[in-house]
């Protein structure tokens, strides 16, 4: 592929996913893979301070990516998951987005 080919791809893949932090896109990668989890789910699968996590569930939200529903188990928290309504489009390439970030993370450690 020529290199403005390749740069005007990745321009148009950047203008479609939204800005998030690290943690959010793995947040959001995980939640693709395991469905519905809850805030404590999360912080004990992605092995991140509550506080990070926290943030990176509102940017999440914010960006319309995820929505909560209600833990009927117990109501004093909720379960996360990937919001149906939303592009799917953005919510593939910000997890394609996601794997590549921490397949390369990886390779580097």
């Amino acid at each position: 592929m020529c290199r403005i080919a390749q740069e005007t791809r990745i321009k148009m893949i950047d203008y479609n996913l939204p800005k998030l932090p690290n943690s959010s896109k793995k947040i959001l990668l995980i939640l693709s893979e395991y469905g519905n989890l809850t805030q404590k789910e999360l912080i004990q699968t992605v092995n991140m301070p509550a506080k990070t996590v926290r943030y990176a569930l509102r940017r999440l939200a914010e960006e319309g990516l995820i929505v909560t529903m209600p833990n009927l188990g117990d109501m004093r928290s909720c379960y996360y998951s990937l919001n149906p309504d939303q592009n799917y489009r953005v919510i593939d390439l910000t997890i394609e987005d996601a794997r590549i970030l921490f397949a390369t993370q990886e390779v580097n450690s």
